[in-house]
């Protein structure tokens, strides 16, 4: 069985529903009735280990069988998510070694969380063997209890996988963020250490060290250098996608016909320097990989997600695990600016809810799941909002998902089988530069969270400006990893885009060598590669071989910078540069075309082989995301010129707005979503490509019209964060 399409074609829309600490059933009616009213047809119950089996070996499902067959009865499917953080008490007893240990010594006792309010909150390790053959007897007990029911769909096998004790509230010390050093965890990475290194003599070559056996190796807890950092992250990473497959693989061994998925935390608050998430490793453990999602002010950041899911899965369905209904003021604090809110404090309008929906289905989202139905009454997300009023009653929100569902239901079997078209550009996303910015700006912020001002992690800021531009631009990116790079998969794109690519290894400079050498072209911002193999600084920037790619040589004497103007001969860029003002030597073949404002080159562009480069000597893409303004997308024009790179579609936006459009294709069909991400209305023109097509039919309007060139245009004037969406027909 096909699990993964089968969960695509299901394409569930629905919401969490779980009531932590009144478990009655006095809402279950109106609720359930209200969510199929809605259009809904799914509803994720959080399945907290604690309340199922609070002393070993005694398991109560009442709860969940009741909650299920009344969802059912209202014509609702099923998916239950796995707290396992909300571990027994009698857990904690039976395998006390077990217990997280953050960098800075922390040993953690039961707690209380915000969705974690039945305690037993983070849980344990799950590097611990014993510990992982007492979640099995529950998982074995869980998944037999439920076998062969068909009205669940799925097992989301943990909630959003993370170092689970990193998702504190109000924590600022780094080292209380970082984990696990739990003797288990140590373990366990030395056996990593070993099958990466093979012997001892190996690992002191490299992290430059004295061992005498490996019992004296230890995880780094404080930053010193890199090289065992990214080592220990690495490690982390892989040790967390492990838990996810021997979860997922121990649920399948009692019932191998039970689809499983997970969905990863939520990426704007917590840096993957914390929260140790490769989305890469996740997709290769379930059935179905997914993300959290709340970003509803920074379209950007919940789309950068939805194409980092897509990618990882080849181009594949994911799903939507939570996406906002908006929030109560709970982090807004005294003397921040209302942009400046934390996402979980902004409200949510029926209106947003049906771009942001929209958006991520555009994206190849092939599953939505909303958090929640109610306002949460009980926990720290006290006052958040939800569809409903806070004693349940309906919303416009409701109206919204309504107006919605009656429109997606119509196409929802053809939207399903859509898919994105390969894509032209890739972004590199490199795990390395990731980890390298994320220790440095983790102990200067003391915060994992990630937000559009008064951020330090640049590579966040860079990652999301570049996709920003993309969008701007109507091209939809993939994002690659150095692993994919280096096994050859540059040559499927037509454009490489490198963000804050601040470590290049030998092996990764090799690969885009040949890229840009067969014909590739790449456009990259400041500090690229200044980080080598081993993450060793490099002795000549860019490292791997690219400064010859590149035509420039970056020398040590670089100016610090707030904001600054670029120019060329004919055009003043402004406020475009930001934190550093590189001084590049160029060299002889290559050409400058801008400027900084004291004269020294700015950007320079490289023709390597058959193919092109262009290179700007500051931190251009963060400061896309940070400072974005027309002047930054004319620039970006300028970049793609340089490298000769021209998108399939075009849009012409006199107002600026952030409008953009989004193309899926099935087997007979495509669909066309055409979005204003702005609070205000857009009036523009769309030159889209459309071989093959005949009609183009306006679904919601229900207007038809004939396709008869290979290009089509349209007009059109599009109100505060209006959708369009359009099926094209071949006939």
């Amino acid at each position: 069985m096909d699990h993964t399409k089968k969960l695509q074609e299901i394409f569930p829309i629905g919401t969490k529903y779980s009531a932590y600490r009144d478990r009655t059933d006095r809402h279950w009616e109106k609720d359930f009735s209200n969510m199929k009213a809605c259009g809904m047809d799914t509803v994720r119950v959080h399945a907290t280990w604690g309340t199922i089996e609070p002393d070993e070996n005694r398991f109560d499902f009442t709860y969940y069988d009741r909650i299920a067959e009344a969802a059912v009865r209202h014509g609702l499917k099923v998916i239950f998510t796995l707290y396992l953080v909300c571990t027994p008490e009698w857990v904690f007893e039976k395998h006390p070694d077990s217990r997280y240990v953050s960098a800075g010594g922390t040993v953690w006792t039961p707690h209380q969380q915000s969705d974690a309010s039945t305690g037993g909150w983070p849980g344990l390790c799950l590097d611990s063997e014993p510990h992982r053959e007492t979640i099995r007897n529950f998982l074995k007990a869980f998944t037999e209890h439920y076998k062969g029911n068909e009205d669940i769909i799925a097992f989301d096998i943990f909630h959003e996988p993370t170092e689970e004790p990193s998702q504190q509230y109000y924590q600022n010390d780094w080292k209380e963020l970082v984990y696990c050093y739990c003797e288990y965890s140590k373990e366990k990475f030395r056996r990593w250490l070993k099958e990466k290194y093979g012997n001892l003599e190996r690992l002191n070559e490299v992290w430059t060290r004295q061992y005498q056996n490996w019992e004296q190796v230890q995880p780094p807890r404080s930053v010193g250098m890199y090289t065992d950092w990214l080592d220990w992250k690495y490690f982390r990473a892989a040790a967390q996608a492990d838990a996810m497959r021997f979860l997922s693989d121990t649920i399948k061994s009692y019932d191998e016909d039970r689809c499983t998925v997970v969905h990863t935390a939520i990426y704007e608050t917590g840096h993957p320097v914390v929260t140790s998430n490769d989305h890469y490793l996740l997709a290769e453990t379930t059935d179905m990989i997914g993300s959290s999602m709340y970003d509803a002010v920074n379209p950007e950041i919940t789309a950068f997600v939805c194409d980092l899911l897509r990618s990882v899965n080849h181009n594949g369905p994911y799903w939507i695990g939570e996406t906002g209904t908006g929030a109560g003021p709970m982090y807004v604090f005294v003397g921040e600016r209302t942009e400046d809110s934390f996402c979980f404090s902004l409200p949510i309008s029926g209106k947003t809810i049906k771009r942001q929906t929209w958006g991520q289905i555009a994206r190849g989202a092939k599953g939505i799941l909303f958090w929640g139905w109610r306002p949460e009454l009980s926990t720290v997300e006290t006052i958040s909002l939800g569809f409903t009023e806070r004693n349940g009653d309906w919303t416009e929100r409701c109206d919204a998902l309504k107006e919605f569902t009656g429109l997606f239901g119509k196409y929802k079997e053809k939207i399903a089988r859509a898919m994105a078209p390969e894509s032209e550009v890739a972004i590199l996303y490199n795990l390395d530069s990731i980890f390298i910015e994320g220790l440095v700006s983790l102990g200067t912020s003391g915060s994992c969270l990630i937000r559009k001002q008064n951020r330090f992690y640049k590579d966040s800021l860079a990652l999301m400006g570049a996709y920003k531009l993309c969008m701007k631009n109507l091209i939809q990116p993939d994002f690659i990893n150095k692993e994919r790079a280096q096994n050859g998969e540059l040559e499927k794109y037509k454009l490489l885009i490198i963000p804050y690519g601040v470590s290049v290894t030998s092996e990764l400079g090799a690969a885009i060598e040949t890229y840009v050498k067969g014909g590739g072209r790449i456009i990259s911002d400041g500090m690229l590669g200044y980080f080598t193999d081993e993450a060793w600084g490099a002795e000549i920037c860019p490292a791997g071989g690219l400064d010859q790619v590149f035509g420039l040589d970056v020398k040590s004497d670089y100016q610090v910078i707030n904001e600054e103007n670029l120019k060329d001969a004919g055009h003043v860029y402004e406020n475009i540069a930001k934190v550093t003002a590189e001084h590049m030597e160029v060299r002889q073949g290559a050409d400058v075309f801008a400027s900084f404002e004291n004269g020294r080159p700015a950007a320079v562009s490289n023709g390597y082989g058959k193919g092109k480069t262009a290179y700007v000597g500051t931190l251009f893409f963060a400061n896309a995301m940070w400072n974005y303004s027309e002047h930054t997308n004319t620039f970006f024009g300028k970049l793609m010129e340089e490298v000769e790179y021209r998108p399939a579609a075009q849009i012409s936006c006199p107002g600026g707005e952030l409008v953009e459009a989004r193309m899926l294709y099935g087997e007979q069909e495509a669909f066309l979503f055409v979005i204003n991400h702005e609070n205000k209305s857009a009036e523009f023109e769309l030159d889209f490509p459309c071989s093959g097509y005949t009609e183009l039919r306006d679904i919601t309007a229900d207007k038809t019209s004939v396709l008869t060139n290979d290009r089509a245009v349209l007009r059109l004037s599009l109100e505060a964060e209006e959708v369009k969406v359009y099926m094209l027909e071949r006939h």
